[in-house]
């Protein structure tokens, strides 16, 4: 939004006033404005502004919320709520969330004055798994009675991969000049504690067959995973697949693996 004064007497001075809408905005902020006027020599300027949100609920630290962990591993992060409201003895009225299941969370007063503390924390029998949802803060705040915060939730797995996709480049297929040439690729999947079995492999894409072979039973397994390009259909085609890797380990009974090659 924008006020200004649209005929200047020569030699005087005029004013460009510029508004930003809070609800226009989050966080740190750049605007600009172009001014054009009848000024031979700078017929067109740009005046920038920048700033930054004042919320009048505020969730510290800024961002999402990262819940990181392995399998049993206890994971919390403190969040601190305050107002910036002069007027307003801040009260929290309640908190939901939509991955209860995911995650546990509690409020008490923080030592500071007027601000609460959140603590959030990621439940520890959750299987390997990379989930985002959303924490809602409810407050007596009539400017802003709920304020969202984004929560990540990982669980680490135990089982690594090298590499972590299978990637065969350009590969001859199948054409008129004669048959593709097949190409074999290998990945090592390795549990970092404790021993596992990898107990199946499937591939949604028959271009692809895989063979297993222990390097050193229960702990680290090679896969060899070979790519025998199909006819040619189209001048740029790809052929992509996903392996899944079944195991007997209870938290880790699934591990994925992007497959993907193209055509010459």
């Amino acid at each position: 939004m924008a006020k200004f004064d649209k005929v200047i007497s020569p030699g005087r001075e005029g004013k460009i006033e510029l508004a930003v809408g809070g609800d226009k905005v989050h966080g740190e902020f750049t605007k600009s404005a172009t001014v054009d006027s009848n000024d031979p020599d700078h017929p067109h300027m740009t005046l920038t502004v920048t700033g930054k949100e004042i919320p009048y609920v505020d969730v510290e630290p800024e961002g999402t919320v990262y819940l990181h962990g392995r399998f049993g591993e206890a994971v919390e992060q403190d969040l601190t709520v305050k107002s910036n409201e002069k007027d307003l003895d801040l009260k929290v009225t309640g908190v939901r969330s939509n991955i209860d299941d995911k995650i546990t969370y509690a409020v008490e007063p923080s030592a500071e004055p007027g601000a609460y503390t959140l603590k959030v924390f990621k439940n520890p029998k959750l299987p390997s798994l990379s989930t985002y949802g959303t924490i809602t803060v409810s407050t007596n705040s009539k400017r802003a009675p709920e304020t969202a915060v984004q929560v990540h939730v990982m669980t680490k797995g135990s089982i690594t991969l090298s590499p972590t996709i299978l990637n065969y480049g350009a590969v001859k297929f199948t054409d008129n000049n004669g048959p593709g040439t097949p190409e074999t690729k290998a990945i090592t999947v390795t549990k970092t504690a404790g021993g596992f079995k990898i107990t199946d492999v499937s591939i949604n894409n028959d271009s692809y067959k895989a063979v297993v072979d222990p390097v050193m039973p229960g702990q680290q397994y090679r896969i060899q995973v070979t790519f025998t390009p199909p006819v040619r259909k189209t001048a740029r085609q790809t052929e992509a697949g996903e392996m899944i890797i079944h195991t007997d380990d209870p938290n880790e009974p699934a591990v994925r693996v992007q497959l993907v090659a193209r055509s010459q």
